[in-house]
């Protein structure tokens, strides 16, 4: 999620804003979020040893007494080196020959764990927590499956905050959802095991199963201050991006996109097209809970609500700002909108809100966003693993950087802890006394600013 953008190969017809070949994934799980599922994940390999549970009694080492031992000096001759390594870089090979030679576990030793596990250790001396990540190639190939609309899990994606695992966006109808889990929820333990000292990608695998297996999950609970558990079963997820549904006894069209995945702006404008048709005078675009995905859909997204205007910026390394425009062919509404936005609020949905509200192009009700804004390009490697680095930020129109902030929103309303988002399917089955009974403040003060601007 703690996802970022990622390029990928797109045809030029669609996403013709591209200098480098490829789309944006902007996924938090890493804020890249990570659906926690059986179609992504983290990077695999030995998970660390967890520590000490408070309380716990730890009997110290005894000090070795007489002199201390002279480490061995790594026999054979020394590997040759690329002519433009660094200069300090033999020191790898040196250490990786020590420890052949003299780790008590080397008959044990699996020499591409021990590869991948340096390569990992490199991008993380980078200090890009969570954002530029190394991915084995079977984490490779779960993360791509997940942005295709199919997943195996509970369906939720992870984050960090404060060095801490959060439930960064919760699946719309899935299980993790029905059991009550939330965006913001910190997770502190899986099936028992500790896991606050995890990163996400390490946590992923731990909450990851079979379908019909049953995960314990136990979590903080930052908006009521409560611990809670839940027994959640691990199912096959399948849900389209978008949906929408007409408020029951008014003109306003309630459009849900759940995730920027591939097709999500087609799917959104065909919804949009649908409630035109229907008669729909105005609109509240719900991105609560949406992670974020391909940022090329994020563009697709402003589109259909925003002419001829700067959707965001790319500001590289070297400090250049691109300003990436709106697609001319999508043919904008200019109709009414609400966006409701919320924490779990991310990546590609922090992309649209930004440019809908830099554009003035409606309120946004709800909470802060996540505040991701890393642009990820994954580079594949030989065997199918790939290094995921951050080479550019990504701005608002306004030249905004939210890394780290979040999108603010112009109407701050936060739902009451025992409340949730409604969905459209839900909505369309209300009448209005049971929809202003629904307990979901955001979507209900949306309507009350689309009906004071004069939409039916």
């Amino acid at each position: 999620m703690n996802g970022e953008p990622r390029y990928d190969p797109a045809p030029a017809a669609s996403r013709p804003l591209l200098a480098i070949a490829g789309v944006l994934l902007l996924a938090l799980v890493f804020v890249l979020g990570l659906v926690i599922g059986q179609g992504v994940g983290g990077r695999s390999g030995a998970l660390p040893t967890p520590s000490a549970s408070p309380g716990t009694s730890v009997t110290p080492l005894p000090t070795p007494s007489g002199p201390t031992p002279s480490l061995p000096t790594p026999s054979g001759p020394t590997p040759s080196l690329p002519p433009d390594a660094p200069a300090d870089f033999g020191l790898f090979w040196e250490a990786y020959q020590l420890i052949r030679e003299n780790f008590v576990g080397r008959d044990e030793l699996v020499p591409r764990e021990i590869t991948y596990g340096a390569i990992r250790g490199m991008v993380e001396a980078l200090g890009d927590t969570a954002h530029s990540v190394f991915l084995t190639p079977e984490a490779l190939q779960r993360e791509e499956e997940s942005l295709s609309g199919t997943i195996v899990g509970i369906g939720v994606l992870l984050g960090e905050r404060d060095g801490r695992p959060v439930i960064v966006s919760v699946v719309s109808g899935g299980p993790a959802s029905r059991a009550g889990l939330r965006s913001g929820d910190e997770i502190h333990a899986v099936d028992g095991f500790t896991v606050n000292n995890l990163a996400p990608e390490e946590l992923a695998p731990r909450i990851r199963g079979d379908e019909g297996t049953t995960v314990e999950i136990t979590i903080f609970r930052p908006a009521t201050q409560e611990s809670l558990s839940f027994q959640i079963v691990r199912e096959e997820i399948s849900f389209p991006a978008a949906d929408w549904a007409m408020v029951p006894g008014t003109q306003i069209a309630l459009l849900r996109l759940i995730q920027f995945s591939d097709g999500a702006g087609e799917q959104l404008r065909a919804a949009r097209d649908d409630a035109l048709a229907q008669g729909a005078q105005g609109f509240v675009l719900d991105l609560r809970s949406n992670p974020g995905g391909f940022v090329h859909e994020a563009i697709n997204t402003a589109s259909l609500f925003l002419d001829r205007k700067t959707v965001y910026i790319r500001e590289l390394a070297d400090g250049e700002r691109i300003p990436v425009p709106t697609v001319d062919t999508l043919s904008p509404t200019d109709l009414p909108l609400v966006v409701l936005i919320d924490e779990g609020t991310a990546s590609s949905a922090e992309i649209v809100s930004g440019a809908l509200r830099s554009a003035g192009r409606g309120e946004l009700v709800g909470d802060t966003t996540f505040g991701t804004g890393t642009v990820l390009l994954t580079y594949k490697l030989t065997d199918g693993s790939a290094v995921r680095l951050a080479i550019e930020r990504w701005l608002t129109p306004d030249g905004e950087l939210i890394f780290g902030k979040g999108i603010e929103p112009t109407v701050p309303l936060a739902l009451d802890p025992t409340a949730r988002p409604l969905e459209p399917a839900e909505v369309a089955a209300l009448d209005p006394a049971g929809l202003a009974a629904s307990g979901d403040a955001q979507l209900l003060r949306a309507l009350d600013i689309l009906h004071t601007a004069g939409v039916p």
